[in-house]
């Protein structure tokens, strides 16, 4: 598997093509740049020396067995490719990364967390806005890419900030708890609108157009309607938990935390994506080196430090 390679060398390994773009070298020859994916991670890979017609062969969703050697390129491991062979009759879901915990295990956590709400009327919203996605909620990833972009993703990323808030509040016990709590649980709820599906997901036209932050909104609007509840304060601070979330204007949030419990919402969503990244990086990177540069992470590399001796 790929968690398995640790040092240069041939290997072939069974894998998902999560990521496959064609590009041209300098000499005008077609190669291929490809993300390989099995259950316990993923790994960049080149494809190079190839023509057009090979190029065809290839696309994202397919299972291959991947033949090559392993080198470390600019702090980063990547896969030279030799050989790509098409598996016919596998399945996909096999192959792709799944959040440390199971759906029945994190629905249990998050719903005792709802029913441990003494608003009435917050408790009743999120009810009603995760009664109409359900299902996908405990199995779409939190994004395409970046953080937890893995399935399940996005309600273990809602847990690991559900955990955190219940810290802060023992910290600071004059927050509203609900008010946050609900926050948290319906911050990314768009993000179902705004991803076409669990497993190699892309935007959809709706979440390309309107957003999964304009989405959510949305969704506790409507479901604030049929719980004749739409005029209530709570409702209104609950939409701008989820408007502000993202700290920052220029981050895609149209109006920036007013209340504290969004001001701590914004944080924890942050603090759980950015160490998310940083824990992927340094899955992938040696002891005692620096990883690739993370674009989403100001561009840095993440240094590991050396195992204790």
């Amino acid at each position: 598997m790929i968690k398995d390679i640790v040092q240069e060398g041939p290997v072939t390994i069974e894998c998902l093509i999560s990521r496959c773009e064609r590009g041209k070298t300098v000499k005008n020859t077609p190669y291929l740049s490809l993300a390989l994916e099995d259950a316990s991670g993923i790994l960049d890979a080149k494809f190079w020396n190839l023509t057009d017609q090979m190029i065809a062969q290839y696309h994202t969703g397919m299972i291959v067995e991947a033949q090559g050697d392993i080198l470390f390129h600019k702090n980063a491991m990547q896969l030279r490719v030799r050989k790509l062979t098409p598996l016919e009759g596998k399945d996909v879901s096999q192959y792709v990364q799944n959040a440390p915990m199971t759906k029945a295990q994190m629905e249990e956590e998050i719903m005792a967390a709802i029913l441990e709400m003494k608003d009435g009327v917050i408790q009743r919203v999120v009810l009603k806005v995760l009664e109409e996605v359900q299902e996908d909620f405990y199995t779409y990833p939190a994004a395409t890419r970046n953080h937890h972009n893995f399935v399940g993703g996005l309600a273990y990323h809602t847990l690991t900030m559900l955990r955190m808030a219940k810290h802060v509040l023992c910290e600071y016990p004059w927050l509203d708890a609900d008010l946050l709590m609900g926050g948290v649980i319906l911050h990314d709820i768009g993000k179902i609108k705004e991803l076409s599906s669990m497993i190699l997901p892309e935007y959809t036209t709706e979440g390309n157009l309107i957003g999964h932050i304009s989405i959510g909104t949305h969704e506790i609007e409507k479901a604030a309607c049929e719980l004749k509840c739409e005029k209530t304060e709570e409702v209104m601070l609950l939409k701008h938990m989820v408007l502000s979330h993202h700290g920052k204007q220029e981050f895609g949030s149209p109006v920036l935390p007013m209340i504290p419990e969004a001001e701590v919402l914004s944080l924890l969503d942050n603090l759980d994506a950015r160490l998310d990244m940083m824990k992927k990086t340094i899955e992938t990177t040696q002891p005692g080196h620096f990883g690739p540069r993370v674009f989403a992470l100001e561009n840095r590399m993440i240094y590991r430090k050396k195992d204790a001796e």
